[in-house]
């Protein structure tokens, strides 16, 4: 009988433990199982193939549909004449910095450049000379002194300039012509002296008397008429009214240098003038909605004569436009 007992008894026990067991398993959660995959839609890259079949997913900014970087510009190659002459392909279409001596003026922007040779070394087998075209030259260059031309360095061929500088017409006299068809031309951006001066940069001419206190009134009306818009939104009267007596002085001083010269420029002066005087008028009075409209006014005056009386050079600096 106690053998029994003990046999229904371990049987007992070991069916209530696989009940708790099961009943445990029913209340964990169940695994998280992978998402299913979607199937590929028509026409787009399947994925699953490392960086290649990521397609535009894993490509970075170039996959979300930004437009590629733009290329950089292309490095300055220095190089010698001789070397062009030796393998010119390997250098047309870059752009090459050249320092030689002016071998030969042809025209104000054509000439060539050679290395000197030194001593009484024997002449190359083929000519070394290089053609260079200025279109943009404004100061001519010197017979045997150095220069350095920086420009693109193509084969030269007349439709080929034309296209690479397209208001420029060669001036070549025709056994020049002749001699460097097919052979290296550097369309030249830039020609520095052996005084460091860029003859092909467009300089300003000097000032005379009247120009330069003319530009003196020019240096003060820019920021007033920056400052003044600002201070009108933000209903600042004193700033506004310091700035609108600066440039209610400086548009009558426009209006008298320009009224013996042109009538558009000496009413576009005298209608700013009424303008800044308005928005005085409408500081003094609190009228801000007022004064926000004339000062819109004022600047667009600025504008109007800049865009066509004023003439930018290379070095940054504005001249009137004669």
């Amino acid at each position: 009988m106690k053998k029994s007992f003990k046999t229904a008894h371990g049987a007992s026990f070991v069916a209530v433990a696989m009940l708790m067991f099961v009943s445990l398993r029913a209340q964990q959660p169940p695994a998280q199982q992978p998402p299913a995959q979607q199937p590929p839609a028509a026409g787009a890259p399947a994925e699953g193939r490392g960086a290649e079949g990521r397609g535009a997913q894993g490509r970075g900014a170039e996959g979300r549909g930004a437009a590629p970087a733009a290329p950089a510009p292309k490095p300055l190659v220095p190089v010698a004449t001789n070397t062009i002459a030796a393998n010119p392909d390997a250098y047309y279409g870059q752009a090459v910095t050249i320092t030689a001596s002016v071998d030969q003026i042809f025209t104000k922007s054509s000439f060539t450049v050679d290395q000197r040779r030194v001593g009484s070394a024997p002449p190359p087998p083929r000519p070394t000379d290089v053609l260079v075209l200025v279109p943009n030259i404004q100061r001519p260059v010197d017979l045997k002194s150095y220069v350095t031309v920086m420009g693109e360095l193509i084969k030269f061929d007349p439709a080929e300039v034309a296209k690479k500088a397209k208001d420029y017409k060669i001036d070549l006299p025709p056994e020049a012509l002749a001699k460097y068809a097919g052979r290296p031309v550097l369309i030249a951006t830039s020609v520095i002296n052996d005084k460091f001066d860029d003859v092909a940069k467009r300089l300003p001419p000097p000032l005379n008397a009247e120009e330069t206190e003319f530009q003196k009134v020019m240096r003060a009306v820019g920021p007033a008429a920056a400052a003044l818009r600002p201070a009108v939104d933000s209903s600042n009267a004193e700033v506004a009214a310091k700035n609108a007596a600066i440039l209610q002085k400086g548009f009558a001083d426009t209006e008298a240098f320009w009224k013996p010269k042109k009538a558009e420029p000496t009413l576009w002066a005298q209608n700013a003038r009424k303008e800044v005087e308005a928005v005085q008028a409408a500081v003094a009075a609190g009228k801000w909605d007022e004064a926000k409209a004339h000062a819109a006014t004022v600047a667009q005056a600025c504008g109007q004569c800049h865009g066509v009386y004023r003439e930018r050079f290379d070095d940054g600096s504005f001249r009137i436009k004669k």
